[in-house]
Parts: C-alpha cells; sequence; structure tokens
C-alpha cells in the first residue's frame, strides 16, 4: 500500500532566523518566540561567540515545544565524536526538538585559531558528516578516513536531523546524498529551484534515497517604502559582496559583476520581501507554493529591533 506524503501546516514550514546575542538575551527570546506560536527557530553566530548548543540546552528547559535547529555549528569547533555526544545529550533534554545545522564556514579561521587544515572544504564535511550522522542514527561508528580516525559506540542514539550549509551546486548535491537537508543563506528562489534543488535531487538519487528538504533563507522588513527597504537591505546586504563563494553564487544566479559590486535594486528586491503584515504573509505563502520545502525568515530591522523581531514573531506564529 503506497504511503501517504505527510502534509505539513505553514507554521511548521516557516520558521525564525534568531540573531544571536548574549545567552540570557537569546533564551529570554526564544521563550518570547515560543509565546508567539512559533514552531522553530534557526539561530547560529560566528565561531568566536558562546556555545551554541549550551545556550539551545538552556532554552530547552525553559520552553515546551519550540523546535531549535543550529544554523549553523561551525565544524572545526567540534570533533564529530563530541558533537554527536553533545547534540544527543541534549536531545534525552528535549525529545525531538534539535536540528543540527553544521558547515565549514571559513577554513581560514579554522587554520589560525583551531590548526585544522581543510585543504577540501567539501571533502572535509563529507566525512565529518559520514561520522556524525550514523554515530546519531546507530550511536556506532567504525572510521578510517582522510581527516577522522575513530572507534566509538555511545550509550544512546536517536534519528536526529543533520543539515549542512549551502551555497554552491557541488554542496547542495552533497546535503542530498549525505544530509538530512541544506541550509542556504541569502539565496534567491529561482536559484534554489532552478539550480540547488535540481543538484540536490542528484546526489540523493545517486545515493538511492529520498530527497532531503531545504531551508531557504528570506530577509524581511516592515516598512512599506521601497527607497526605505532599498537602503536598509543595501546596509544589511553589502556585507555579502565581499565574499567569493557568496559571489560565486549570486553570478550562478544570473547576477552580473556590477549589480553585486554595486548592490543594486534589483538585486535587493530578489531577496527581500518588505510591505505590511498582510504584505509579508501573503509572499511567503507564494513562495512555499512554489515548491519551497522550508523557509526561515531574517527580520532585517527598520528602527526597533526588539519591538519588530515580537512583531515578525506573532506573524509566524499566525501562518
Amino acid at each position: 500500500m503506497e504511503q501517504k506524503e505527510e502534509v505539513r501546516s505553514f507554521q511548521e514550514r516557516v520558521g525564525i532566523s534568531v540573531v544571536p546575542t548574549d545567552p540570557t538575551t537569546l533564551v529570554t527570546s526564544l521563550i518570547e518566540i515560543e509565546d508567539a506560536g512559533v514552531d522553530h527557530i534557526w539561530v547560529g553566530g560566528p565561531p568566536w561567540n558562546p556555545d551554541l548548543l549550551t545556550i539551545l540546552a538552556a532554552a530547552a528547559m525553559r520552553t515546551k515545544s519550540l523546535k531549535l535547529g543550529t544554523a549553523i555549528v561551525q565544524v572545526f569547533l567540534h570533533h564529530p565524536v563530541q558533537l554527536a555526544q553533545q547534540a544527543l545529550s541534549l536531545h534525552a533534554l528535549a525529545p525531538g526538538r534539535l536540528r543540527l545545522g553544521i558547515g565549514t564556514s571559513s577554513p581560514e579561521f579554522a587554520k589560525h585559531v583551531y590548526g585544522i587544515e581543510m585543504e577540501s572544504p567539501l571533502s572535509y564535511l563529507r566525512e565529518y558528516v559520514q561520522i556524525l550522522r550514523p554515530l546519531l542514527h546507530q550511536g556506532e561508528i567504525h572510521h578510517q578516513g582522510r581527516y577522522f580516525a575513530t572507534e566509538v559506540s555511545l550509550q544512546a542514539s536517536s534519528q536526529l536531523p543533520v543539515f549542512i550549509a549551502a551555497l554552491g551546486p557541488r554542496a547542495f548535491r552533497l546535503s542530498g546524498e549525505v544530509a538530512d537537508g541544506a541550509l542556504p543563506v541569502m539565496c534567491p528562489i529561482p536559484y534554489l529551484l532552478n539550480t540547488a534543488l535540481p543538484a540536490m535531487r542528484t546526489g540523493a538519487s545517486a545515493a538511492g534515497r529520498a530527497c532531503p528538504p531545504i531551508v531557504a533563507h528570506v530577509p524581511v522588513a516592515f516598512t512599506e517604502d521601497r527607497a526605505t527597504a532599498l537602503r536598509i537591505g543595501r546596509q544589511a546586504m553589502s556585507i555579502y559582496q565581499t565574499r567569493s563563494a557568496y559571489r560565486n553564487m549570486f553570478v550562478a544566479a544570473g547576477f552580473s559583476q556590477q549589480e553585486i559590486d554595486s548592490v543594486s535594486d534589483s538585486f535587493i528586491e530578489s531577496l527581500l520581501v518588505f510591505g505590511d503584515e498582510s504584505k509579508i504573509r501573503d509572499r511567503l505563502l507564494e513562495l512555499l507554493s512554489m515548491g519551497i520545502d522550508e523557509l526561515t525568515i531574517g527580520l532585517i530591522p527598520i528602527s526597533d529591533a526588539v519591538s519588530e523581531g515580537n512583531r515578525l514573531a506573532r506573524l509566524i506564529g499566525r501562518l
């Protein structure tokens, strides 16, 4: 008998991308987000921030059902066995609520601070997931590889999903092959639909498995004034055009070097959703109808980050 595909609500498919702050403030923010009715969040931050899983464990004890996603834990911060142990500990405290997003982040930082060489970041990430995911799911791993050698059995296991950060086609193919989902940032929706998803499907098909979900990052701003939206969007997005991985992705998405360098109006409007609650809500629902599995919504504040963050949480909680 054919199994029916699970139908998820809009709330289950839309979460909030939380900007990390100090641990106490972040825990308080997650309590307020849950109270607003939000199903899940994704939170990350640079590798010099306080330990993310420790903070989420504290948040798990102060919340009831909010799903907690990491976007991302940098893989050079943890040996895969240690990360599995930490993730399984959080799962024991909050069963079914952790979604573990990981990525290579900056290989240069990994080398300079931790002395970890990632000559081929995707090869490093592949091997990392080949240890982490079976260890989480089966509680045991016997691995001899290029970067890691480990034989260990843990006392616990769980079907914790592992998502990987992805920007280029090779990373999306890898996510389809070995991970439980992909976490892109600042990728235009047409690029995700026309380039990322086909690459993920190719990877999944090669591995003989179903294609996992993609979680599209969508920045939003609460303003109905186009000029304000463009100004705020340009300020927020100008950092991405200075990073080669993002530049390569934007070129692959069809933008000219001039559009990228100037952070042009068309560039901003291809990424940023702005307007009042009604307009933003309609656009998010439209994106979900186009074939995107999930959205994570990142607020670009106009004047008051706290009040606008609360406004966003209420909007998402009412979908």
